[in-house]
This record gives structure tokens, sequence and C-alpha cells, in this order.
């Protein structure tokens, strides 16, 4: 088998994303901390990078994310052209020319990049214009560009509306470094290589922690009693999942959009997806997640309640021999998932995942690519769905797409109840058909739901009871609107009527409230602050301690 990513793949990834994670997703946080506490609420040190300042992102990415580093780490500067040198060295290893083949193939094959263009030019000038900073697991190290962490792009003033960049880069990277310290990221990275969909599932995850931690830090430069976990706030990165990427494709002109998305979509969608589960239970069930099972595919990230939480386990597929008979010089395999089936579904639009509502009915996916004597390579796709009419609803999309990009070439689509094959590449419309008759043939080991209980999953019932083995039971009445309360091993939530009365507590936060926050108590031991508020009379928090303890009060008003 062929894998797409490599640990080094994902580093170099990592690389290209420092910077695309910033001109997008920050755009939207810091409009976010504007519109809750105004801009400049609080004015913002200069961070010139030298060691103190640094220290001091370090010593809060500790305290926003709970965990001490064990390691010294190395901080390096590097100008762009040093950078450059870097990445050439990082592109010609043997085994990222073997990945940027692989992924070419990919692209090449699903009609995301043209025959012929080349991915390792188009990679490399990426990484030189777009990488800020990154974290390197494998020596240990920070680096971070000699001069402003945004190059300067006349098209574009990113660094003007962002308040506090260097901070949340460096925060954000220094979270890296210490769940590698814990949970070595080196190691995972390896482990989660692969498919496409493990290695973005891998990316999302880390990078959504990363986010959390950056985004805290700078709530706490601003000194506000707010966190990425408090109810508004949660609530408004949620809609990140919905965001699309507009903004960085004007940033990067030139770039296929199918490349754009997949650098860039895991930090919203992993954002979301670790918010999920540290709003319930703290940053202690972030680590669980590290110890005991880590998302596997897409699939988990975009839909937690339906696949992580439930414990799912993507669907197996077996190749009929007569398939491998057509792969007389070599085979590839690969996963899309539910993220990758939706970038590919966009074409040249960046739209978001949720665009797409059959792909909460995504149970597995497998592409083998299929090469001949005279190095033709046929493409067979198969996928199972949680029922036949999700199914059906893959094979419409999946049917607009190749009559855009496979026009007079033949094709092949064929669903068998939840099942569907796809088959491309052949020679002539009966080649197409007796591949696809091998395709149909292949197995598949899956446990699927029932039909019924998927049914019900997707209705609006004005009651559920929802329970997820290791994590939390509870009960929500009209979508939580009305009554949700849920708990589970160390944490509970409560709140009716929308938040007339509300009350959590987990490791991490405790919070009561009336009125819809009108009257409130909240103390956050990571964030380390303590909020009071009484309707129409006062306001008062503490934030820090020791040197760094900061208060504020109001009176009426």
């Amino acid at each position: 088998m062929v894998s797409i990513f490599t640990a080094e793949h994902q580093k170099s990834l990592r690389l290209c994303v420092s910077a695309l994670k910033k001109r997008s997703t920050l755009n939207f946080l810091s409009a976010l901390a504007a519109l809750i506490w105004g801009a400049g609420c609080a004015s913002l040190p200069p961070a010139d990078g030298g060691a103190t300042t640094i220290a001091h992102y370090q010593a809060q990415a500790v305290k926003m994310r709970g965990l001490e580093l064990q390691r010294e780490i190395s901080i390096e500067r590097e100008t762009r052209e040093q950078m450059r040198v870097s990445f050439v060295k990082e592109l010609e290893k043997d085994e990222n020319r073997e990945f940027l083949s692989q992924t070419e193939l990919l692209l090449h094959q699903f009609r995301l990049l043209p025959h012929e263009t080349s991915l390792a030019p188009l990679f490399l000038e990426l990484m030189n214009d777009q990488v800020a900073a990154y974290y390197d697991p494998e020596k240990k190290r920070l680096v971070a560009v000699d001069g402003p962490l945004m190059q300067a792009n006349k098209d574009s003033n990113v660094s003007r509306k962002i308040p506090g960049m260097e901070r949340f880069v460096y925060v954000h990277e220094f979270c890296h470094a210490i769940e590698d310290d814990h949970f070595d990221l080196e190691r995972l990275m390896r482990d989660a290589s692969n498919d496409l969909d493990s290695s973005m599932a891998l990316t999302a995850f880390t990078e959504g922690n990363a986010m959390l931690v950056g985004l805290d830090g700078l709530l706490d430069n601003y000194g506000v009693p707010m966190t990425s976990a408090s109810p508004f706030t949660a609530w408004a990165l949620g809609l990140l999942r919905r965001l699309d990427l507009e903004d960085a494709a004007k940033e990067l002109e030139g770039t296929p959009p199918f490349l754009i998305s997949a650098l860039v979509r895991p930090y919203l969608d992993g954002t979301v997806f670790c918010n999920r589960l540290r709003y319930d239970a703290g940053w202690g069930a972030i680590d669980c997640v590290y110890t005991q099972r880590l998302p596997a595919t897409t699939a988990e990230i975009l839909y937690p309640e339906r696949r992580y939480l439930a414990g799912f386990q993507a669907a197996t597929f077996e190749p009929d021999p007569g398939l491998l008979q057509e792969a007389t010089h070599g085979i590839s395999t690969n996963r899309l998932g539910a993220l990758g089936i939706a970038l590919w579904l966009n074409g040249d639009r960046l739209d978001a995942p949720a665009s797409y509502s059959f792909l909460r009915g995504w149970m597995g996916d497998r592409v083998y690519f299929l090469k001949g004597e005279r190095q033709e390579i046929q493409t067979v796709w198969l996928s199972l769905w949680e029922r036949p009419s999700i199914a059906r609803a893959f094979c419409r999309a999946a049917r607009r797409r190749l009559k855009e990009e496979f026009a007079g070439e033949p094709y092949a689509v064929q669903r068998d109840g939840a099942r569907v094959a796809i088959v491309w590449g052949c020679a002539d419309a009966a080649a197409c058909d007796r591949l696809m008759a091998c395709a149909r043939r292949s197995r598949v080991d899956a446990e699927r739901p029932g039909w019924l209980a998927s049914v019900i999953h997707d209705l609006p019932l004005p009651l559920r009871l929802p329970h997820y083995p290791g994590f939390s039971s509870g009960v929500e009445v009209l979508g939580g609107w009305a009554v949700d309360v849920h708990g589970g091993e160390g944490f509970f939530h409560g709140t009716l009527a929308g938040g007339l009365l509300r009350t959590e507590w987990n490791p991490d936060r405790h919070a009561v409230g009336a009125a819809w926050g009108l009257l409130s108590h909240t103390s956050d031991a990571c964030a380390d602050y303590t909020y009071w508020r009484l309707p129409l009379l006062a306001s008062w928090h503490r934030r820090g301690s020791g040197e760094t303890v900061r208060y504020r009060w109001r009176v009426l008003g």
C-alpha cells in the first residue's frame, strides 16, 4: 500500500498552513474578540521577538493548556531566503519525492490538478510565500521568519487587522511543543500516515487544540473574563464549521482550490471538534483523546456526536481479485473521507463540508489506482453509507461532478443499496463495465446502524436522551433550547430555557448563571480568572495572580 502522507509530509503541510490559518481563521477570531469587547479595550505590548517576550508567550501557553513543558525548546529565526533553502532540502528527500509523486497521482486522477502541472514547484512556492512560524517535532525547535511574522503583501492588510498576531502565532506553536512533550506528535503523525483522511483527521485535532490555546492567549492579553470555552465564544466558534475560504483564495491566487481547502479546513473544523470536548469536560478530555482513542477519520471531526463519541470504526474494504489483476504494474490506495469527498465535490468552489448534508452518513471509502502495462491508470472508488437514501444523494452529487470533469471520457457509477462504486480511466465504456463488475464483487465490512436508528437520528425529535459510552449521558428537550442536561465523569452541564438558568462544572471551569448571563459567576483554572456579575448593579473580575494579577470592576453599568 502506498500512503499519501508521512510524518515528514505532515510537517511540510504544517509549514504551509502556519500562515494560512492566520489569514482566514484569525480574521474571524479577531473580529469575534472585537465584537465582544470592543477594539482597543486593552493595549497590546510590543512584541519585538526578544527572549523575555517569547518566554512570556511560552508561559502563557503552558498556563492555558494546563500542561508543563518538560524540555527546553530551541527558538530559531530564518530569513525568507534561508527558509526557501530549508524547504528545497526538505522536498528533495526521497520520502518527500514519493509523497509529491503520490499526491500528484491523487490530484491528477480526481481532476483536481491539471495533468501538465507539477506539484513540487507549486508546493515550494506555497511554503515559501505563506510560512510564518512552525514547530518541528523531529528537531524539537520552533522556527519563525526573521522579520514580521506575516509577510507583507501589497494586496493584504491582514497584519494591521489582527492585533496580537505574534502572540497568537507563538502561543499556538508552543501548544504544539507542549503536546509533543506529553504525547509524542512525531509518532502519532507517523501512525496516521496511511491515507489522506487519517492525516487530515490528526491534523485537525492537533491544530484545533493549538487554535483554542492561541485564542485563549489573545483573550488573556485583553484581560477579559472569557475563554474559548465560554458559552458565547463557544457558540461563535461553532460558526467556523460553515465558514467558506474565499479570503484564503484571494490570498493564494493560483493555488488549486482543493489544496487550499485541504490545508485550511482541518484548522477550522478541528477547532470546533476540540472545543466540543473541551467545553464539556475541560482539557482533561483532550488528554484522554491523545491517550485512549484519536480520531482516525475526518467524519469523526465533522460529526463528533454521530461518529467520534459513538465509538465509530470506518468500514474496511477487500478488493475483488479481478481488480488486482488489472494492476499489472502496481496499485496505490487512499481514502478521501468525509472531508476529502466534500473538497472534491466542491470543484473550483471553497464551500464548507456542511453544504453536503449526506456526508453525515459516510461510513467509509477506499480508492484504488490500478496501473497497467502502458502506464495507464484506472481508478476504482468504493464507498459505504449509512442507508440507501444517503448513498443515493451521494451518487447524484458525484454524477454532477463527474459530468463536469469527465465530459467525453468513459466512467461508471453504480449503487447497490448503501454501497457505491465509481470507476473511470478505462479505455472505453465496455472496459468500464468490466471493471465495475469486479468492483461490485469487492467485500466491505462495517458495523452500520439499523435503518430505523439512522432515520431517527436525523429527525428533529422534541425529546432526546443522548448517550455516548465512556463520555456522557443526558436529556435534550426541543434541541436543547428548552432543557439541556448532560454529564459524565468529572463534569456536568445544565441549561434551562436557553440560559434562563445555567450551571456547569468540570476540572477547569465552574460557572452558574441566570437570566441569560445578567447574573453570573465564573471561575476558570487554566485561564486563571474569577468573574462576578450582578444585573444593572456591578461586575467584577480578577485575572492572573502574583505580579500579573489584574482587577476590573464596574458599578451601575
